[in-house]
């Protein structure tokens, strides 16, 4: 007998990925950034986008 749900979707695996870019994205930022306070906004926004990556990826799948 099968035990998975006939509703399973990848939207967790999409959603990890997207947040995931963005991480990705926000940490390029951080690294570029020229003042202390965008370095900090880019490290910031790297941090919270992990975090609501991880979550997602757990929370969806």
């Amino acid at each position: 007998m099968a035990t998975g749900s006939a509703q399973e979707t990848d939207m967790g695996v999409g959603i990890g990925l997207a947040l995931g870019l963005l991480t990705v994205a926000a940490g390029v930022y951080a690294f570029v950034a020229q003042g202390q306070f965008e370095t900090a906004l880019g490290f910031g926004a790297a941090v919270t986008l992990a975090v609501l990556c991880v979550g997602a990826i757990h929370v969806w799948s």
